[in-house]
């Protein structure tokens, strides 16, 4: 037991590192990528989950499982990215002379802050999930968050008169 918690974190320490590592790389051009908040909750849904593990062989809802999780981390990646342009794009806005303006920039960015912090978390969750297949860690607050990143986003761009920029629908 001792030997996969080891293993887990060291996955958890390698994604943790690649995530750092993507996110340098990625700072000198932002770019939003679309995410499908609706695929992304279906990967998450530990209904299905439980359904997939009573009708299929265990050696085949292992091998789905896994493929689903990769797949999950890389929602999760695609989330950490957007947020982390949402970060850069806030802190730009925060000077903004409008109070109303700068204060949905900080709104923003605090969001977009704790996002990131939450992708970490869950980037570590499903690395320990894909290395022991029985654990369900579930980054079950991604979603909302990130959907409310989506609306708070949409206000700083109507306020914003010089650049009502549609980032909002482009993450």
């Amino acid at each position: 037991m001792i030997t996969v918690i080891v293993i887990a974190l060291a996955l958890c320490a390698v994604m943790l590192f690649y995530m750092a590592v993507r996110s340098r790389r990625k700072q000198a051009g932002q770019s939003f990528r679309p995410v499908d908040l609706n695929a992304f909750r279906t990967l998450m849904d530990r209904d299905d989950e439980l359904f997939m593990r009573e009708k299929l062989p265990r050696s085949k809802f292992l091998q789905l499982k896994r493929q689903r999780i990769r797949v999950t981390m890389r929602y999760v990646a695609r989330i950490a990215s957007n947020a982390s342009a949402v970060l850069h794009v806030g802190e730009a806005a925060r000077v903004n002379p409008a109070p109303e303006v700068a204060q949905a920039a900080v709104q923003v960015t605090e969001l977009a802050a704790q996002i990131r912090l939450q992708c970490l978390l869950a980037m570590a969750k499903l690395s320990l999930e894909y290395a022991v297949p029985s654990l369900q860690l579930t980054p079950a607050m991604l979603v909302p968050k990130y959907q409310t990143l989506r609306e708070n986003l949409r206000r700083l761009g109507a306020l914003q008169t010089q650049n009502p920029a549609p980032l909002a629908t482009a993450i």
